[in-house]
């Protein structure tokens, strides 16, 4: 048999830890964050892309402004075409002046009548954002005017028959729905991503 040479003096033989016994060292947050981003990144290609709080946010503000404009456009006018029916004064008015804005259609009308303190000359009022066509300057025109405000005023045919509605009235009308859906369907898809996302990560 051959003899083990003695270990010199001073050294001592190096163990090698045992691989069941191995435990990782702590991961700084350094580590665990790019790890994690890691991971994230990985699974991004397989989910769909999540909709963004701004986005939602801004569907939401735009439904609302849309809202507020229809509003705009329909209580005004229903309360002067309630008042004047209720006690407007019938009167033939002169249109002084007549306007086109710059999609052709009526702007601003301006009319003379006699109210009762004397001439009253003021603009039409609109309704729901339109005004009468095909007044021109010089031209004769039935209008019924408040006697409290007499600057208050439309035309006759409209206090008795006002339009059902008008274009910008229908297009804030449907706007207002559509921005608002859009918004909610978001939402919805954020939270079922997000749980979704929560369940394939339980890490996360």
């Amino acid at each position: 048999m051959q003899k083990k040479e003695p270990l010199p003096v001073g050294k001592k033989k190096k163990r090698r830890p045992r691989r069941e016994n191995w435990t990782r060292p702590p991961l700084s947050a350094e580590r665990r964050a790019a790890e994690e981003e890691w991971r994230r990144s990985r699974a991004a290609p397989n989910r769909p892309p999540l909709p963004q709080k701004r986005l939602i946010a801004t569907l939401f503000g735009l439904a609302l402004v849309t809202l507020t404009a229809f509003l705009m456009f329909l209580l005004p006018g229903r309360s002067l075409v309630n008042d004047l029916r209720s006690r407007g004064i019938s009167v033939v008015a002169e249109v002084t002046a007549a306007s086109k804005n710059k999609y052709g259609d009526a702007g601003n009308v301006k009319v003379r009548f006699d109210g009762p303190d004397g001439t009253v000359e003021t603009e039409l009022h609109d309704w729901g954002g339109k005004r009468p066509e095909g007044l021109r300057a010089g031209a004769a025109v039935p209008v019924t005017y408040d006697p409290r405000e007499p600057t208050r005023v439309l035309t006759t045919r409209w206090v008795e028959d006002p339009p059902t509605a008008t274009l910008p009235m229908l297009v804030t009308a449907v706007l207002t729905p559509l921005l608002l859906s859009g918004a909610v369907f978001l939402v919805v898809r954020r939270r079922r991503l997000l749980k979704a996302g929560e369940q394939a990560d339980p890490t996360a």
